[in-house]
């Protein structure tokens, strides 16, 4: 009896323990890892790429690295969430999101207004995450997708799903995530930035050309209305006006046009908006602190000289940044963001459609202090 009890006993026991019967091996799923976005046609075309894992395991395990798998399945709907069900009909494993790193919208997504669709369906799925980064793109999604980083480095390392690393050698553009763009997405006050990505063919391996990817520009909205595109060369003021800036180049010249550039490597960007309210129009005051050195100077100048030509090209890319956004209609700068915060009244006074009105001599000046801290043995005439 006493054995009867025992055995019984410990059934139930084990029928209340709780096991991992029910998780799915690795191989037996598919696990998205960026998402693509077009329109086209009264369709929207899905798009979804899927990476091996082979040799990130390899590399971390100190093997040899296999080259990596990369494959792009597309499916179309009428709605976003119609294109993805598509999507299923064709897999052979199970469809896993939670791994996804980036959101890749078209130019055409952006202008169709589908952002909307996405953004619903995305906040509604409980394994979808909003620490993903976000792009966009004017080239076609399996072009963004193909590409792949040199040295047979994983997909996962990539401009596309890493872009932090970039962007703190050189910072110009900043990446965005999702989280980020959906709070900036909701708010009246500011404009939104998606970088732009586009295909380079710069780098060469075995005598092949790669195609990798850099981010050269940004697309704006202003209240949920996509403006347009701003290339990148008109918005170098951006990073002054950015306290996540960590490191970035500032090219001046000495005497005039056809000088050589020198070059200086700007960090510790701090910047501060003020805004007032003057006979019924909105004032911003900017100012701007830097610190520097010199990688290269191309003839010697003395240390006032270069402190002089930094805060005089910094002064001059914020203006011509901020005059190209107001050519698109955007505030790209954040100026009106400063006076909503600091003046909610004032702001709601002088809005016109969810839309502070700005003027080309709405921004009354910018002061800027530019501190070069080393230029090294005999590069600098004091």
């Amino acid at each position: 009896m006493t054995m009867f009890r025992s055995f019984l006993a410990l059934v139930l026991l084990s029928v209340t323990l709780t096991g991992c019967w029910g998780i799915r091996e690795i191989e037996h799923m598919i696990y998205l890892n960026t998402v693509g976005v077009d329109y086209k046609d009264g369709n929207i075309i899905f798009y979804a790429q899927v990476v091996s894992y082979f040799n990130v395991a390899k590399k971390e395990g100190g093997g040899q690295a296999q080259k990596q798998i990369v494959s792009i399945v597309k499916a179309e709907g009428d709605t976003f969430d119609k294109a993805a069900f598509n999507m299923y009909t064709t897999a052979q494993q199970r469809i896993a999101w939670s791994h996804v790193k980036a959101l890749v919208f078209t130019e055409a997504a952006l202008k169709n207004k589908i952002v909307e669709q996405v953004l619903d369906v995305w906040d509604r799925y409980y394994e979808n995450r909003y620490t993903i980064w976000v792009f966009a793109t004017k080239e076609p999604i399996e072009k963004v997708f193909e590409a792949t980083p040199i040295q047979n480095t994983s997909v996962v390392y990539s401009q596309l799903n890493d872009p932090k690393d970039i962007y703190s050698q050189s910072s110009v553009i900043a990446p965005i995530y999702l989280y980020d763009f959906m709070r900036t997405w909701y708010e009246k006050s500011q404009s939104l930035k998606i970088p732009y990505l586009t295909i380079d063919e710069s780098w060469k391996e075995s005598g092949k050309i790669l195609s990798t990817l850099q981010i050269n520009g940004v697309g704006v909205f202003q209240n949920r209305n996509y403006k347009g595109f701003i290339p990148r060369i008109q918005l170098q003021g951006l990073r002054w006006l950015n306290g996540k800036t960590e490191r970035t180049p500032l090219y001046v010249k000495a005497n005039g046009k056809n000088a050589l550039d020198s070059t200086l490597v700007m960090e510790n960007v701090r910047p501060k908006i003020k805004a007032e309210v003057k006979n019924g129009k909105a004032e911003f005051k900017i100012q701007v602190t830097a610190k520097g050195n010199i990688p290269q100077l191309v003839q010697p100048l003395s240390q006032n000289n270069l402190e002089r030509l930094a805060v005089e090209k910094i002064q001059a890319e914020i203006k011509q940044t901020y005059l190209e956004g107001l050519r698109h209609g955007v505030d790209v700068l954040g100026l009106s963001e400063t006076l909503f915060r600091s003046r909610p009244k004032q702001w709601h006074e002088l809005a016109r459609n969810g839309k502070l009105l700005l003027e080309p001599d709405s921004i009354v000046s910018i002061e800027v202090k530019a501190s070069i801290l080393s230029g090294g043995i005999s590069k600098i005439k004091h």
